[in-house]
């Protein structure tokens, strides 16, 4: 089961309700909602799965038809996708609770009070059927993801990382409650590296839950996912990227080695990098070139430093609404400029001076910005693990350090390089 909100949908939940209530309910609450939201999804993609199924397995058509009856209640909104249901289920939640407490402040619920306010659905019969039922599958797997989209890449409030606490619990007792017939469930929550390590700060009991990190920080990875392309069509599976590479490309570009140009201009995100091959390729294929020249990769660039730049520019947009419109501010200036002059050129286009350090951490943050250790020598977020803390100290550390402007962009901006 693929599980992805909209995470402004999620703070919706917390600025309705939430925020008016006191510490141990509000755990409480957000623990019960993630579970109830859990079971349902389990339940609606069974229905979904076994629609024909049932029918012609007696062993399952029993046990379907009691799910449907227990799911399908008088008032529950079942269409959709996932976030337009959990919408739907937000909205109801907080009618009922305006309702029954109005705009009350630090509201103290018992678990029948919480259970009346959350539940449509008789929970405890359901999760004992969905247990029954998924000794026929075996297996379950909850990925989660976008739980965090939209979020800001900094200034998370506590409320913001117990929604995602209470996910894991919740997700835990599930695992728990179907262990006991022996169905084996597995979750996965996908989270911004920022946000993990604020998680990790705020859990005593940090170590517990297993982590491994996706982001892309070593090179020769990319490299290895350009040669597995070039061999999947039918050549040597053993040959190296660099045997592989002259066969669809010039092997140098202006004298510099073409694959790791295009590398250093992919901000180290794979669909950036096949993105710029696309377009280079798609010159020479409309050039009737027999392999990519340097015109074509020149030319490939070009259109692809326009479209990342439009990449970026959204996701800023969903974290902080108008701030990706900073990057235009960037046109025409130096790859290499001081923090003041960042400022200056930020303020000209509009920014107010409260905002110019978030604007700078979200440029930063989004590999737009990179520091300068040594004169050809340029660092971004990539490589310092995705980790602010480690840049933050690495900016205090220097705190004269010259920013360069990222050259995936200096095309479509273009910047002026020295």
């Amino acid at each position: 089961m693929d599980l992805k909100p909209e995470g402004y949908k999620l703070l919706k939940f917390k600025e309705l309700i939430l925020q008016f209530m006191q510490e141990g309910t509000l755990q409480h609450t957000i623990t019960a909602f993630w579970n109830y939201v859990l079971l349902l999804e389990i339940c609606y993609k069974i229905l979904e799965k076994d629609r024909q199924r049932h029918l012609n397995n007696h062993n399952l058509y029993d046990s379907y038809k009691r799910l449907e009856d227990l799911y399908n209640v008088s008032g529950y909104f079942s269409e959709g996708d996932f976030s337009e249901r959990i919408s739907s289920l937000i909205e109801k939640i907080h009618s009922r609770y305006e309702y029954k407490y109005g705009a009350r402040e630090d509201v103290r619920l018992d678990s029948g009070q919480i259970t009346e306010l959350l539940y449509q659905h008789d929970l405890r019969k359901l999760e004992n059927e969905l247990a029954k039922y998924m000794q026929h599958k075996g297996v379950l797997w909850l990925l989660f993801d976008n739980v965090d989209k939209g979020w800001p890449t900094s200034g998370l409030k506590h409320e913001d990382l117990v929604i995602i606490r209470c996910l894991i619990d919740a997700a835990r007792k599930i695992e728990r409650e179907f262990s006991r017939v022996d169905v084996d469930v597995n979750t996965i929550v996908f989270l911004r590296n920022d946000v993990y390590e604020l998680l990790v700060q705020e859990t005593s009991d940090r170590g517990k839950e297993g982590n491994v990190m996706l982001d892309w920080t070593d090179q020769d990875l990319l490299r290895e996912i350009i040669r597995l392309r070039i061999v999947a069509n039918g050549l040597d599976e053993s040959m190296s990227i660099e045997e592989a590479w002259p066969l669809i490309s010039t092997p140098l570009y202006h004298g510099e080695d073409s694959l790791q140009y295009l590398i250093d201009r992919s901000l180290m995100r794979p669909r950036f990098l096949l993105n710029l091959i696309n377009q280079c390729k798609a010159s020479a294929v409309n050039l009737k070139h027999e392999k990519i020249g340097e015109d074509d990769i020149e030319k490939g660039f070009g259109a692809y430093s326009v479209d990342v730049l439009t990449d970026v520019e959204y996701e800023m947009n969903d974290v902080s609404p108008s701030s990706g419109d900073a990057l235009y501010a960037f046109i025409d200036v130096p790859d290499a400029i001081t923090y003041e002059e960042v400022g200056a050129v930020l303020a000209r286009f509009g920014v107010s001076p409260d905002r110019i350090d978030d604007v700078v951490n979200l440029l930063l943050w989004y590999g737009f910005l990179g520091v300068q250790v040594a004169l050809d020598d340029v660092r971004y977020i990539y490589d310092f693990s995705y980790s602010t803390r480690m840049l933050r100290g690495f900016l205090k550390a220097r705190p004269n350090s010259v920013f360069s402007v990222n050259p995936a962009f200096s095309e479509a901006l273009a910047i002026t390089r020295q």
